[in-house]
């Protein structure tokens, strides 16, 4: 196999698994939350699309030097892929805590390029010596991994990428450090590139994955910090540090 077609084939393979892993989330979200339990009592009209769009749009807190922003939103009816609010004003020192309050699990990132090479898809091609066997972690379980031909000795093998999914920072040089869960970080500006990891709704997280409902970010220096979410991507909001 060439090179190119290699590469393509990953390319492909990987944006596959992108694709269906979206609908699996989806599906995820499309489910109500909980038991069912209680719901006679909710006001039917609070979990109408637009009433939540409205709440969030009207969403604002911001005091003691601390901007929050939800990360998405809304209910099984209709997640919302937004941040609210998407634009946030603070000073040099102050910080933006970021939140997932969506009441399924609907997960989101909050990613910023300071360096436009260095976007990362949660999926992508890695290389691994082919007299390696990749076995199921759950024996019995509906899977099997996306495995094709690569360079002599090699197989190309599509996984996760842990820049992606775990809360990283890339600095300057292109040195990379994973933050904790719920990580706090403090942003120079000279970053390459920073990310949240998956937030989860509290309570939520799949089993086997990192348990982020939060991520914040401390603003040191002034300057334009722009963000997007990697899953969605037409989701994008900005810090104007002054």
């Amino acid at each position: 196999m060439k090179k190119g077609n290699l590469i393509l084939g990953a390319a492909i393979a990987a944006g596959l698994l992108l694709a269906t892993s979206s609908i699996a989330i989806s599906n995820i979200s499309a489910q109500p939350s909980g038991n069912g339990q209680g719901q006679g009592n909710m006001n039917e009209n609070s979990e109408r699309p637009s009433v939540q769009f409205g709440l969030n749009k009207k969403y604002h807190d911001y005091k003691d030097g601390v901007f929050k922003v939800r990360v998405g939103g809304g209910s099984h009816v209709a997640p919302l892929t937004m941040f609210s609010p998407n634009h946030a004003e603070i000073k040099v020192g102050e910080t933006v805590a970021f939140y997932n309050p969506t009441k399924v699990a609907e997960p989101h990132t909050v990613t910023l390029f300071l360096d436009n090479t260095t976007f990362a898809d949660f999926a992508a091609p890695f290389l691994l010596d082919n007299r390696t066997s990749v076995e199921q972690a759950i024996p019995g379980s509906n899977t099997e991994p996306v495995v094709m031909p690569g360079p002599p000795g090699k197989n190309v093998i599509v996984g996760l990428n842990s820049r992606s999914i775990m809360p990283t920072v890339m600095n300057s040089t292109g040195g990379v450090t994973y933050l904790p869960p719920n990580g706090n970080y403090t942003v120079t500006g000279t970053e390459k590139y920073i990310n949240s990891g998956f937030i989860w709704p509290s309570g939520m997280t799949p089993e086997g994955l990192p348990p982020i409902d939060s991520f914040s970010l401390k603003f040191e220096n002034a300057g334009t910090y722009n963000y997007i979410c990697v899953l969605h991507p037409w989701m994008s909001g900005d810090v104007v540090v002054k």
